[in-house]
């Protein structure tokens, strides 16, 4: 027998190993519509070939959740702690782990734990690729620019940079409102 009295100090255990049993069902759900939401990221990139079409809110938001989630398993529901009537009164310390046993809590926290390591790999793997693209396009900005300073320079040491700097300056854009502007500068 698990729970050889019962009595108020027994019921708090039994209270908290149940609590810690609901709540560990409520995070396997929570990670798996985590799992899901990954699994039809996943999709889109084998369809897609790319993560443009990834809605990067969604994956910034399963990050998230996944470190909350891991956060409040550890801290609020005390996954990893021993029961605060089992701490003061050994005597229930073999109520506490006969119930942990019982509802297989270490057990389902580890695979909740390796779920969610799951999950935190594939998101390091999109933030990554994503870093990537946004530094790819980056390097593609300051190449083009470069190019343009370049183009400036030879035009100015060519010569028909002064004129056409001028012209540039003393250019005026037409208005689309009834402007007086002639586009041609004077």
């Amino acid at each position: 027998c698990i729970v050889p009295e019962l009595n108020m100090k027994a019921v708090d255990v039994i209270s908290n190993v149940m609590a810690q049993s609901v709540a560990l069902d409520s995070y396997n759900d929570t990670v798996d519509e985590l799992l899901a939401d990954f699994e039809r990221i996943n999709k889109a990139v084998v369809q897609e070939g790319n993560l443009a079409t990834v809605d990067r809110d969604k994956l910034f938001k399963a990050v998230a959740a996944n470190n909350s989630i891991f956060i409040e398993m550890v801290s609020k529901v005390g996954i990893k702690d021993r029961i605060d009537t089992a701490w003061n009164l050994s005597q229930y310390e073999d109520v506490s782990q006969g119930l942990i046993e019982e509802f297989d809590i270490e057990q389902r926290f580890e695979h909740i734990e390796f779920k969610l390591n799951l999950i935190q790999q594939n998101a390091k793997f999109f933030l990554e690729v994503l870093a990537h693209q946004k530094s790819n396009s980056l390097e593609w900005i300051i190449i083009v620019l470069i190019m343009f300073e370049c183009v400036l320079m030879c035009m100015e040491m060519s010569g028909v940079g002064g004129s056409f700097f001028e012209y540039l300056g003393s250019w005026k854009p037409t208005t689309s409102l009834g402007g007086t502007g002639t586009g041609t500068g004077t």
